[in-house]
Parts: structure tokens; sequence; C-alpha cells
């Protein structure tokens, strides 16, 4: 799991608007917190974490978490999706995406995967679209960033989903 957190701490870092989450709270969690990620409890499937990896070094991460509310648990969001920007343009995300829609479609009982991407990153946009993903709909100001006293940026998300 330190490989992981490596990872996401360089991606919170290089891309705060990409992530939910904040570079000063993750940085404090330790490795083993993100253990929940890796889907064991799940016994439909639907919640798992993939890598790619180039000999020893994690170069790539992508996320599945199913829903667990009864009404939602047909769906599952895609999610921490990050190739390290040394390896970039390389198909690794294109793969790491087309991989984890494969073992989404293993799931039992599930039917679409959606996921948010800021609006500002045409080319994570592009690279979900060749996967099969459409564009429902932006939610406005989803992200505030406050990068100092008064200076604030709003970064809109762009919600996508694939009916498997």
């Amino acid at each position: 799991m330190s490989a992981y957190k490596k990872l996401r701490d360089e991606g919170l870092q290089l891309h705060p608007d990409a992530f939910d989450a904040d570079i000063e709270s993750e940085r404090a969690r330790p490795p083993e917190s993100y253990l929940g990620r890796l889907g064991l409890s799940e016994t439909l499937g639907g919640s798992f974490l993939l890598g790619a990896w180039i000999e020893k070094e994690l170069v790539g991460m992508i996320g599945l978490e199913r829903q667990s509310l009864q009404k939602l648990r047909h769906s599952a969001e895609l999610n921490s999706m990050m190739v390290s920007p040394r390896h970039t343009g390389r198909g690794i995300g294109l793969m790491l995406v087309n991989t984890a829609i494969t073992e989404a479609r293993r799931s039992i009982g599930l039917e679409q995967i959606m996921l948010r991407v800021s609006t500002s990153s045409e080319s994570a946009i592009r690279l979900y679209e060749r996967a099969g993903f459409q564009a429902c709909g932006v939610l406005p100001h989803a992200i505030k960033l406050v990068d100092a006293p008064g200076q604030v940026r709003y970064f809109d998300k762009l919600t996508m989903v694939l009916i498997l």
C-alpha cells in the first residue's frame, strides 16, 4: 500500500483539482488506511484497486468503488485514476480504464460505472470517451481550492457514465 500512497500523494500534489481529497489531510494518513479500497469485503465484486507497474515502480492506478446502499448497488464509481507524469502518453491510462471496465463486468449485478472529472482535464475526458463513457451533467464549482487568503479557484466536474 505504500506504493499506492506515494503515487496518490503525487497526484494530489500535481492535480489538486482532480481529487476530492486534499494533500494536507491525505499526507498524514498511513498507507494501511487505504486497505479498505481493495474491496476484499465486497462479496459481489465491483470494488477494487488496480495498478500498472513498470519493473518495481507503480506508474499508474485506478479504483472502482461499488455503492453500498441497496438501491444503488447496481452502480460503482471509478476513482483514483492517476498515471505518473513520467509515464504518460504510453497508453497506460486507457489500459487501466479498460481493465477496470472488464473487471467491473465480472461483478454480480453491477450495471453501470460513473465518474467525475474536472472539466479542465480535456485529455482525461477524451480518454474516458474512448473507453465508452458518456457525459451526463456538470456540477459547477465542485472543487474549491484556496491558494491564499482571498485567492480562491473553483473547478467544475463533469459526470460521466458507462452502462455495462
